[in-house]
C-alpha cells in the first residue's frame, strides 16, 4: 500500500513550476552538504512543494511543528537542529522575504551524527544557495502568474556546477578570469567586469573571450558610477533602458546588470558587472540571482588569493607571483632581484596590554604602509602573524636597501594610541638577493628570514642583509643539507613514532591521551624534530611528513589499541602547510576512515594560526572529523594571531597552549595574564586548555592557579616509542608530494 505522502512528494516533484524553482537549489545543497539525506521545502501552510527522491517519510514534517520564536536565541544564527525520532537529525531554516515575511520552509535531513552540530553552523555553509532562494522565491511570491516569464531553472546549477569542476585547477588569477568568461557566455552577455579596488584587481572578458577596445571604453565610462551606486545603495542595479542617443552623449549602449561583492564581514570591495547591447534581452530577476551568487563565488576564490585582514596576497598567492617575476625576469644580468622579509616588533606586547584586536590594528595600518610605500611592479604580501614579505624585480642594486630603510623609517613614525596611553611602533627587515641561477622562492624568503632575525638580535628596528659570510646563511646551507637528508629519509622510511602523555593538572592526576611525535633516524639511533623540522617548513615538506606520520600511526594505532587507547585518545599533527592543501584535508578523512581505529579516540592537532586564517576551510574539516567521531585541539594557541572571538565558530574540544608562553608563566607577569585570561574564556565557551612544555613544578603550580586543567612535557614523562610498530608496510612518500 502507497503512503499517502509518498504520492504528495512525486505530485510535488514533479510539478513544472515547484521543480523548476526549487530543484536547482535543492541539488545545489546536495553539493554543498554531500553527507544529508532528504531535502524538501514547505509552504508557509506546511503544505509539501517539493522533495527530493530520497525524502519519503511521512513524520520528516513534524519538525516545523516544534520551532522557536523568530527572536528566540536558537533562531540567532538562521536555522536549527532537530531531531527525527531515533532515526536521526534535521536542519530546519525559515525563508523570509525582504519584508521578513514567511515564504516557506526548508527541511534538509543530515543524520544522527550532527545532532551536535548547531544550525548556524549549517546556515553558514549553506548562506550563498540560502540568499539566492530567498530572493527567487520573493520575487516569483509578488509576480502575477500570467507574468511569470519561461525561465530556465537549471541555469544557475548549470554554471555553478561548470565553474565549481573547473576552479580546482590552475592559478587563482586565472580561476576569477574564467568565472567572468563563463558568467558573459551562459548569460548572453556581451562584456563581464570584475573590479575589485582594494585588491588593485580588475578582470573584463568580453564575449569573444578577450577584452576589447568597445569593453574598455565601456568600463572606463561607467566604473567609477557603478562602484559609487553599488557602495552607496548595498544592492544590485538593473538598467534595462538604453538612451537612442547614447553614443552621441557618450553614454555607453549597453543594458546593465550590476551586483556588489562583499567581503567575509560584509563590507562592500567591488562589483561584479554584465553588459548586455540595446538589442539583446533585459536582465531579468533570474539573472540577478545567477549574478549574486557568482559575486559569492568570487569572494571565496578572492578568499584563497588575499588575506583577509589586510588586503594583501595570502603566502600561497604570493609565492606563485613572485615564482613566475623570477622566471620571467628580464633585465641586465649584473643586477639582481631581492626580496624584503618584514616582521613586526613586539607585536604581542601590543597585544597583552592593549587587546588583540589592538594587534589586528598594527598588522592593517603597517600593510597600509607598505603597499604604498613599493612601487608598481612590487609584490607584497603577508606570510601569517606579523610577517610581511616584498618581492622586487630585478634594479638598481642600492633600491632593495634604500626601500627597506624608507619603509622601515615610515613605520617607526608609527604610533599606538589607546587613550592616552600609548606604544611604539617598529620593525625589523631582513633582504634576500637572488642568485639569477634558478634560485627557488623558499629559498630566498629563508635567506630573508635569516637577515631578519639578524636584525632582531641586533637590537630591533634596523636592516640587514644576508651574505653568504654570515652566520644566518651558515644556518641556511645546513637547512638545505638537512632539506636533502629528509627527502632520502622520506623514500626509504627512515622516521619513527613516540609518544608523550597528557596529565591532569588536578589534585589526581589521570593521563587525559597522548601526543603522537615524529623522529628521524640518523645512524643507529633517533633524531627529535629539532634537526630536521625548520629545513622541513622552509622548502615546504610538512606535507609530505604528515602524510608518513598519519599513515604509520594509523597502522600503529590499530596493532596497539588494547594499551594506548585504553589510556586515552591520541593525537595527531596538522602542519600549516598541510591543512591549506585541499588535498590533504581530502587524504586526512579518507586514511582515517578506512584506518579501522575507533575514530572516537582520535584527536586532531590544528594550528592555530592556519585556522584562524582560514575559518571557511577550518569549519568545514572539524565538522567532517565531528561527523567521523573524532575530537580536535587548537595547538601553539597564543603564539602571534591569537583571538579568542573566533572560537566561538570553531567547535574544538581543547586548546593547546604555545610551550614559549607556558615556560614564561611562572616568572613574566605578562604570559601569566595572557594565559590566565585565555584559560578564563576557554572554560566559559566549555573548551578544555592544555599547557604544552610543562618543564617543572613550579610552571605546574601556576597553570594549575591559573585555570588550566591539563599539561604535558617532562615534568609529568619524556616522550617513549610506541612498542611493537614495524614500519615496514608504511608506503614511503615522494619527496614531491609536498606539491599535491
Amino acid at each position: 500500500m502507497t503512503d499517502p505522502s509518498d504520492n504528495e512528494a512525486s505530485e510535488a516533484a514533479e510539478a513544472p513550476g515547484a521543480a523548476g524553482i526549487y530543484a536547482p537549489y535543492g541539488q545545489l545543497i546536495k553539493m554543498l552538504l554531500p553527507r544529508c539525506g532528504g531535502i524538501a521545502f514547505y509552504s508557509p501552510e506546511k503544505e509539501l512543494l517539493w522533495c527530493s527522491d530520497g525524502c519519503e517519510r511521512p513524520d520528516l514534517k513534524v519538525v516545523l511543528d516544534d520551532l522557536p520564536t523568530d527572536d528566540s536565541e536558537e533562531m540567532s544564527g538562521g536555522g536549527v537542529i532537530r531531531g527525527l525520532g531515533d532515526e536521526g537529525s534535521a536542519f530546519v531554516y525559515i525563508l523570509r522575504g525582504q519584508a521578513s515575511e514567511h515564504l516557506g520552509t526548508l527541511v534538509v535531513e543530515i543524520g544522527d551524527g550532527q545532532r551536535q552540530t548547531s544550525g548556524s553552523m549549517v546556515a553558514s555553509l549553506l548562506r550563498p544557495v540560502l540568499d539566492c532562494l530567498e530572493n527567487r522565491v520573493d520575487v516569483e511570491a509578488t509576480r502575477a502568474p500570467a507574468d511569470m516569464p519561461s525561465v530556465d531553472a537549471t541555469q544557475t546549477l548549470q554554471l555553478q556546477l561548470l565553474i565549481g569542476a573547473d576552479s580546482a585547477n590552475g592559478p587563482r588569477a586565472d580561476r576569477l578570469e574564467y568565472l567572468v568568461k563563463q558568467c558573459v557566455k551562459h548569460l548572453d552577455c556581451v562584456l563581464g567586469a570584475l573590479l575589485i579596488p582594494d585588491r588593485d584587481l580588475t578582470i573584463s572578458c568580453t564575449a569573444g573571450g578577450t577584452a576589447s577596445a568597445v569593453g574598455e571604453q565601456a568600463l572606463s565610462q561607467t566604473h567609477k558610477h557603478l562602484l559609487a551606486w553599488i557602495q552607496l545603495n548595498n544592492k544590485p542595479m538593473v538598467v534595462n533602458r538604453v538612451m537612442p542617443d547614447a553614443a552621441a552623449k557618450r553614454v555607453p549602449p549597453y543594458k546593465i546588470l550590476s551586483c556588489p561583492v562583499h567581503d567575509v564581514n560584509g563590507r562592500v570591495i567591488g562589483l561584479f558587472g554584465l553588459f548586455r547591447t540595446a538589442e539583446g534581452a533585459d536582465f531579468e530577476p533570474t539573472d540577478v540571482s545567477i549574478l549574486e551568487l557568482m559575486s559569492r563565488k568570487a569572494v571565496n576564490l578572492l578568499s584563497n588569493r588575499y588575506d583577509s585582514l589586510t588586503g594583501l596576497l595570502n603566502r600561497y598567492a604570493f609565492e606563485h607571483d613572485a615564482r613566475e617575476m623570477l622566471e620571467n625576469q628580464d633585465g641586465d644580468e649584473q643586477t639582481e632581484a631581492a626580496l624584503l622579509y618584514i616582521d613586526i616588533d613586539g607585536l604581542n606586547v601590543v597585544n597583552g596590554a592593549f587587546g588583540f584586536h589592538a594587534g589586528d590594528e598594527v598588522i592593517q595600518r603597517l600593510a597600509v604602509v607598505t603597499k604604498q610605500g613599493i612601487g608598481a611592479h612590487d609584490i607584497v604580501g603577508r606570510l601569517g602573524g606579523d610577517r610581511f614579505v616584498v618581492m622586487l624585480p630585478r634594479g638598481p642594486a642600492a633600491r632593495p636597501e634604500e626601500l627597506a630603510e624608507s619603509l622601515r623609517a615610515e613605520m617607526s613614525q608609527l604610533t599606538y594610541l589607546h587613550g592616552e596611553r600609548a606604544m611604539p611602533v617598529s620593525v625589523s627587515i631582513g633582504i634576500g638577493r637572488s642568485s639569477g641561477t634558478g634560485e627557488s622562492i623558499s629559498h630566498l624568503i629563508a635567506a630573508a628570514e635569516y637577515a631578519c632575525k639578524r636584525a632582531k638580535g641586533l637590537g630591533r628596528n634596523r636592516v640587514e642583509v644576508s651574505h653568504a659570510d654570515n652566520a644566518f646563511s651558515v644556518a641556511h646551507r645546513n637547512d638545505a643539507l638537512a632539506f636533502a637528508s629528509l627527502q632520502n629519509a622520506l623514500k626509504a622510511n627512515r622516521f619513527g613514532l613516540e609518544v608523550q602523555s597528557i596529565h591532569s593538572l588536578g589534585d589526581e592526576p589521570t593521563v587525559l591521551g597522548h601526543e603522537v611525535l615524529m623522529r628521524m633516524r640518523e645512524g643507529d639511533g633517533f633524531v627529535g624534530p629539532d634537526k630536521f623540522l625548520a629545513a622541513a617548513k622552509r622548502y615546504h615538506l610538512m606535507p609530505a611528513l604528515d602524510r608518513w606520520v598519519l599513515g604509520a600511526a594509523l597502522r600503529g594505532l590499530k596493532a596497539e589499541a588494547s594499551s594506548l587507547i585504553d589510556e586515552g585518545w591520541v593525537s595527531l599533527n596538522v602542519s600549516s602547510q598541510s591543512f591549506q592543501k585541499e588535498s590533504f584535508r581530502e587524504f586526512l578523512i579518507e586514511q582515517m576512515s578506512a584506518s579501522g581505529v575507533p575514530l572516537e579516540s582520535i584527536c586532531i592537532e590544528l594550528r592555530e594560526s592556519s585556522a584562524a586564517h582560514n575559518m571557511r576551510e577550518a569549519e568545514a574539516l572539524i565538522h567532517s572529523l565531528h561527523e567521523l567521531g573524532a575530537k580536535v585541539a587548537l595547538d601553539d594557541f597564543g603564539r602571534g594571531f591569537s583571538s579568542l572571538a573566533y572560537l566561538r565558530t570553531l567547535p574544538v574540544q581543547y586548546i593547546k597552549l604555545d610551550g614559549d608562553l607556558v615556560r614564561r608563566v611562572a616568572t613574566d607577569r605578562l604570559a601569566e595574564s595572557m594565559v590566565s585570561g585565555i584559560a578564563q574564556a576557554a572554560a566559559t565557551l566549555k573548551i578544555d586548555t592544555i599547557a604544552e612544555h610543562v618543564e617543572t613544578e613550579e610552571i605546574a603550580e601556576k597553570l594549575r592557579e591559573l585555570g588550566v586543567v591539563y599539561g604535558q612535557g617532562y615534568y609529568f614523562s619524556q616522550p617513549v616509542a610506541i612498542p611493537s610498530v614495524s614500519y615496514d608496510n608504511v608506503v614511503p612518500v615522494a619527496a614531491t608530494a609536498q606539491a599535491r
